[in-house]
């Protein structure tokens, strides 16, 4: 059974550079993939504001008339006080979304400190993390998504804003068997493999604040017994270029990810 998920992030409600037509764009090309779920990695509006949020709200309906989508704040979100209204319009700021048939479980966390662009999960979340991973039995993929990146990402500049607490992040993950890790932030796509986990960024999806040759996309996952694909999805023209492919097996009642295929973004 293939289960199809669309990861996007950075969409920044009120920012100048947002555009209508790639959000028009965007919502159309997730209605015409008919996704079994939506993940929205952080950043939704730009100033925390509740005009933005108001925005966003609108947007997260229309994705949630499409199917199932799961949204967690970013540091945009956490500005002015926004988190407030994240709670009140979009809903909470972490969660849990197993499905035992497509073999899969996806964890949210908010990685957003309020007023400041840097991150950490914290204390809290950590041990709730590592409680909710305990209950996921070993054989099913194990991916865990928040706004951050853990690791640095190529063509972004000086490193400034990984996670606080990455470390403390990374031994959980290790000791846990975590296998997918989906960040947004820096509005670059780019793959990591890391320990036989990996690190997929997305892209901005709906804005031309762009760096590089970089253009606005998203990240779509087809995940089956064996194994997930990753493609990258231009939002302007709806091409998709393939970004990472895994093969992957159960041994011993434990998942894992036998080898894999990664594809820089700015390989042709």
């Amino acid at each position: 059974m293939q289960k199809k998920i669309i990861q996007i992030s950075d969409i920044h409600f009120g920012e100048k550079t947002f555009s209508q037509d790639l959000k028009h764009n965007l919502l159309k090309q997730i209605t015409d993939e008919n996704p079994d779920l939506i993940v929205v990695s952080g950043d939704l509006t730009t100033e925390g504001y509740v005009h933005e949020y108001e925005d966003a709200a609108t947007f997260v309906d229309e994705l949630r008339d499409i199917t199932e989508a799961h949204i967690i704040p970013g540091n945009h979100d956490a500005r002015n006080v926004g988190l407030m209204h994240f709670e009140k319009l979009i809903g909470e700021r972490k969660f849990l979304h197993m499905d035992k048939k497509g073999g899969f479980a996806i964890l949210g966390l908010d990685s957003s400190e309020p007023d400041i662009n840097d991150g950490q999960i914290g204390y809290d979340q950590l041990e709730w993390l590592k409680t909710e991973l305990g209950k996921i039995p070993s054989d099913m993929c194990k991916i865990v998504t928040f706004h951050h990146h853990l690791l640095p990402i190529p063509q972004t500049g000086r490193e400034r804003n990984i996670l606080l607490d990455s470390g403390d992040l990374l031994r959980v993950f290790a000791d846990y068997g975590v296998d997918f890790i989906l960040n947004g932030h820096k509005h670059v796509p780019n793959v990591w493999m890391i320990e036989k986990m990996v690190t997929l960024n997305s892209g901005t999806a709906t804005t031309r604040k762009l760096r590089g040759q970089t253009y606005p996309s998203y990240n779509e996952l087809l995940i089956n017994d064996e194994g997930i694909h990753v493609n990258l999805v231009n939002t302007s023209t709806g091409y998709k270029k393939e970004l990472a492919e895994y093969t992957v097996k159960v041994e011993g009642d434990e998942y894992m990810i036998c080898s894999y295929t990664h594809n820089s973004f700015y390989k042709p």
